[in-house]
């Protein structure tokens, strides 16, 4: 006879001291009606994973928008991200969502960001923080520097002074050598390479401002992108 973590042991365990227990008794939600009152309780928990793990339990079923919201107020990103992807599948308030696109951390924005696509079925305003020049520079190993062009429905940020990112860009020229090769090598992973006409998409680009999240780098001068 299969056994099965019961309602009354998962109640029993949510009351105990120790966090990996409660964690465990959060987990063992997953998939199945527990009442609600459980899922509340774990997201009151003072430990992030449990929080985590009842935000977990509320994919795939029924639960009242407001637990949705305690989640997505939760000081721990993680917990905000699951809150976020448990609103697929859902109409939710686009408040709701445009909270989600503000948000500290870029993995809660981009949630937000493909669930206003779902609901909207429209694409977000594309924000250029400037208008970059017909060829920015970046820096790559060895010190090459790879030339681009930005798509004039490109997302932008940065500004003309530092450093910038963008999620489309097209590579028109390698000035300098990797290994004999007309190559740049990117300084940040050591693996993406870029050739002279390549196309780049980056497909989790954060539409946050923060300088050194995800993207394509560069710099409108090239003595900017020399020197860093």
């Amino acid at each position: 006879m299969n056994k099965t973590i019961t309602l009354e042991i998962i109640e029993k365990w949510l009351k105990d001291s120790d966090c990996d227990v409660r964690h465990a008794a959060m987990n063992a939600c997953n998939g199945r009606e527990v009442p609600l009152e459980i899922i509340e309780k774990g997201l009151k928990d003072s430990d992030w994973r449990v929080r985590h793990a009842a935000m977990n339990a509320c994919n795939g079923r029924e639960v009242p928008l407001e637990i949705i919201e305690k989640g997505l107020k939760d000081s721990d990103w993680r917990v905000r991200h699951t809150a976020m992807n448990a609103c697929n599948g859902r109409e939710v308030p686009l408040e709701i969502i445009e909270k989600g696109l503000k948000d500290s951390d870029w993995r809660v924005r981009h949630a937000a960001t493909e669930l206003w696509t779902k609901q909207t079925g429209k694409p977000l305003p594309i924000i250029r923080t400037i208008e970059p020049p017909e060829r920015v520079y970046k820096k790559c190993l060895n010190g090459v520097i790879v030339v681009a062009s930005i798509p004039s429905d490109a997302e932008v940020r940065g500004g003309y002074d530092g450093k910038c990112r963008t999620n489309k860009a097209k590579i028109i020229e390698v000035i300098g050598s990797f290994g004999g090769e007309e190559v740049g090598i990117s300084i940040y992973d050591e693996t993406t390479a870029y050739f002279a006409g390549n196309d780049v998409f980056i497909d989790d680009f954060d539409r946050g401002f923060d300088e050194c999240s995800t993207g394509f780098h560069f710099f409108c001068d090239i003595k900017q992108a020399q020197a860093y």
